[in-house]
C-alpha cells in the first residue's frame, strides 16, 4: 500500500495525514456521513474554496476552468498505485474541478469521492473518505479521467461532474465549482431513469454564494449545499411527489410542472412546495 504523504514540499506531495487502509474481504467499513468534516476539518458542503496551501502553477496542469484534453497516459494505474500530486491535479482539472492550490485540490478529492457513484467501489467508507488520497481513490479518479476522454459520464452512470458545476464559470474567486452531495447524485439518477428517458441535463446544480446572490437565489438556497437541481419543467408535481424522494419542490406556475427539486431536511411524504413565476 502506498501511504499518503505527511508533509508538503512539492506539487507531487499531497498534504496530510491519514492513509487509505488496505481493503480485505473481511472488512465492512461503515459509510461516512457526507456532511462530516473532511481530513483537514473543512465542511465538505461549503460553497467556498480553500485557497490555502501551495499555489499550483497552471503550467503544471490545465487552467482551472479548462474543459479540453490533457496529455496523460490512457492506461489505468495498477490497483496498488497512488497518483502523484501533478497527476492528480491534471486529472481532476480535466474532469471539471477548479484547482489553484493544494487546499483546493484536497477539497476536490473529497468532492470527487462524494459524487462517485455506481462506476466502481464506493469511496465514502469512513477510512477512505477521511484520507486525502490512496490507491482506491487514485484508481477511481483515473477511471473517471479515462471516461472523460472517451466521452462517457465521469461521475455516475448518467451524469458527469461538469454537469454539477456552478454556472458562474469561475467568475467568483471563492467558487469551488463542483460539490454535489452523494444523495443528490443518487436522486438525480432515479429521476433521470423515471421521467427523462432521452436524457436529463441539469439547468443548475451547485451554486457559489456570489452567483446565487446574482441570480436572486434565497440566502438559504439548497444549491449552496449542492443538493438542489433545476430541471426542465416537463414533469408534473404529482409525478415528482410519487417518487417519494424529494423534500423540496419548486413548480413553474404557468404550466404546473416541476422546475426545482432538492433534499432539504423534511419528509418526502410532505415536501415543501412553492411556485415560481
Amino acid at each position: 500500500m502506498t501511504p499518503d504523504d505527511a508533509t508538503m514540499t512539492t506539487d507531487d506531495t499531497l498534504r496530510l495525514v491519514r492513509s487509505e487502509p488496505a481493503q480485505t474481504s473481511a472488512q465492512s467499513p461503515a459509510p461516512i456521513a457526507e456532511d462530516s468534516p473532511d481530513a483537514n476539518g473543512r465542511n465538505p458542503l461549503s460553497p467556498r474554496s480553500d485557497l490555502s496551501g501551495d499555489t499550483l502553477g497552471l503550467e503544471k496542469g490545465l487552467p482551472d476552468d479548462a474543459a479540453g484534453p490533457v496529455v496523460a497516459p490512457r492506461t489505468l494505474r495498477a490497483a496498488s498505485a497512488t497518483l502523484t500530486g501533478t497527476e492528480l491535479t491534471r486529472r481532476l482539472r480535466a474532469i471539471g474541478f477548479r484547482i489553484r492550490t493544494t487546499g483546493e485540490r484536497d477539497q476536490a478529492v473529497r468532492a470527487f469521492k462524494t459524487g462517485w457513484f455506481r462506476l466502481g467501489p464506493s469511496l465514502m467508507e469512513g477510512s477512505v473518505a477521511n484520507s486525502i488520497m490512496g490507491p482506491r481513490a487514485s484508481q477511481a479518479i483515473d477511471e473517471s479521467y479515462q471516461r472523460s476522454l472517451d466521452g462517457r459520464p465521469t461521475m455516475s452512470p448518467r451524469f458527469s461532474f461538469t454537469e454539477t458545476q456552478c454556472p458562474c464559470g469561475g467568475h467568483y474567486a471563492d467558487c469551488r465549482r463542483i460539490w454535489p452531495t452523494r444523495l443528490s447524485v443518487i436522486a438525480a439518477e432515479e429521476l433521470r431513469a423515471a421521467y427523462f428517458p432521452n436524457g436529463l441535463v441539469p439547468l443548475s446544480w451547485c451554486r457559489c454564494t456570489g452567483h446565487n446572490r446574482a441570480v436572486g437565489g434565497a440566502t438559504s438556497s439548497r444549491h449552496l449545499k449542492g443538493d438542489a437541481i433545476d430541471i426542465p419543467h416537463t414533469v408534473s408535481l404529482g409525478r415528482i411527489k410519487d417518487m417519494d424522494l424529494y423534500t423540496g419542490i419548486g413548480v413553474h406556475r404557468a404550466d404546473g410542472n416541476v422546475q426545482h427539486v432538492d433534499l432539504r431536511q423534511g419528509s418526502p411524504a410532505e415536501p415543501a412546495t412553492w411556485y415560481h413565476p
